[in-house]
């Protein structure tokens, strides 16, 4: 410290007027350095009250990548070292899934629906055209799921895009076969009103060789021209009705449906028997809210990705106090208390967290950079930090519970898969009350 810094220390706390014995007071914390005075304590002061940085983020994230060295040394008593863990877990939530919903998109041109793709199909007048245009399609999208292949929370997104193409080309081929079987139907009444015709002319003939009335003639001559008539007019109009019907059908197809009608708040809504008035009532209003909002998303996956990354936080704070449960469920005999158990989870899930980070700057650094090489780095580092999920997590139980590696294998599975399902089922929830929000 230069001698120009010492001649501002003060000699007393300027909060409560306590002697100083060190930079801080020991009745009520205060710093002694002034921040007003010296840009880097400001500086230090302003990232002390964001991160409560002193030098233990740093060490708490080097020691986070050993598994289990953080969870033993806090248990063990040595806390100040480190952040604690429900603000460090609280800290990577935000930061890694605002980070994520930067860096994770995927391409919308080939899979957006209201766009290309969609009016392809549409206007495509042929099986074999449709056919073509679904396995265009379809090619592009194998090319976006390789290429996202280890990015978190796309995949069900493509999932949802491939069979919405495929369910559209499938309908598509189904409306042209009714067109093309209508179409049939037309040619048969018209070629019935020809022969009405032919039978007509020679009705006419017999007539005036049998000597009939000239009005006779005249009037099977009439019937015959309005046969005609009536038949040419009806095929067009026939397949123009049929298709605009198949393609009402079609749009009923993708709509709500109810008691086998068309969802309606008010005229047609869900109805629980057990539940009063005012639940029906709530329970419509979500489903309508939830439908007018999956219609604004347009089939566009980049929504639906923003969606599951919003819900993945919420998931995970939700079922922290469950997997502890779960923890100590599994661990009775282990003698460490519920709170020990809700520290080995909030660390482990901080962990996860860092792992998720690092996939996205990953993910990030590819789309950045079109060499090829780049590509094939971050895929092999993507690729190794998969790899490392499961043995850090089954380190880091064996360490902190001291099981023998069997049982702590056993337990590790079980654990884990009820807690995955537990995972999907909450990340589901949260989606859809994000969605009817």
């Amino acid at each position: 410290m230069s001698g120009k810094d010492e001649q501002h220390l003060p000699a007393k706390c300027e909060n409560c007027g306590t002697p100083l014995q060190g930079h801080y007071c020991y009745v009520c914390g205060q710093s002694m350095h002034n921040p007003t005075r010296h840009f880097g304590h400001a500086v230090e002061e302003v990232l002390e009250s964001f991160w409560h940085l002193d030098g233990r983020v740093f060490r708490t994230l080097r020691d986070l990548m050993v598994p289990g060295r953080v969870t033993l040394n806090y248990l063990a008593g040595q806390r100040v070292r480190y952040i604690a863990p429900i603000r460090l877990f609280v800290i990577l939530s935000l930061l890694t899934f605002f980070i994520g919903k930067l860096v994770v998109h995927v391409d919308q041109a080939p899979i957006h629906f209201g766009g290309e793709g969609g009016a392809a199909l549409e206007k495509a007048q042929t099986i074999a055209e449709v056919k073509q245009i679904e396995s265009r399609l379809l090619a592009k999208l194998s090319v976006d799921e390789k290429k996202a292949a280890r990015t978190p929370g796309v995949n069900p997104a493509l999932v949802a895009t491939r069979v919405a193409i495929e369910g559209a080309a499938a309908n598509r081929i189904a409306e042209l076969e009714e067109i093309a079987k209508d179409r049939a139907e037309g040619k048969s009444s018209a070629k019935a009103a020809d022969s009405g015709k032919t039978k007509a002319s020679e009705g006419r003939d017999n007539g005036a060789a049998a000597a009939r009335t000239d009005g006779v003639a005249e009037a099977a001559r009439t019937e015959a021209s309005d046969g005609q008539g009536s038949g040419a007019a009806t095929a067009p109009t026939s397949v123009n009705a049929k298709e605009k019907e198949t393609k009402t059908q079609d749009d009923d197809d993708t709509r709500w449906r109810f008691n086998d009608r068309e969802w309606d708040e008010k005229t047609n809504p869900v109805e629980v028997s057990f539940l009063p008035g005012f639940a029906n009532r709530w329970i419509n209003h979500k489903i309508g809210r939830a439908k007018n909002n999956i219609e604004q998303m347009d089939g566009d996956p980049n929504r639906f990705i923003e969606a599951f990354l919003g819900a993945v936080p919420t998931a995970l704070f939700l079922l922290m106090p469950v997997f502890a449960l779960l923890l100590k469920v599994f661990y009775l005999g282990s003698g460490r208390r519920y709170l020990e158990h809700v520290v080995v989870a909030l660390y482990s899930h901080a962990w996860l967290l860092v792992f998720l980070l690092a996939l996205f700057l990953l993910n990030a650094v590819k789309d950045a950079f079109s060499a090829n090489w780049v590509a094939v780095l971050t895929s092999l580092l993507s690729a190794l930090l998969w790899m490392w999920v499961p043995i850090y997590l089954w380190v880091m139980q064996h360490r902190v519970y001291r099981d023998h590696w069997l049982v702590t294998t056993l337990r590790y599975v079980v654990i884990g898969s009820i807690y995955m399902v537990l995972v999907l089922f909450v990340v589901a929830f949260a989606m859809v009350s994000g969605l009817s929000s």
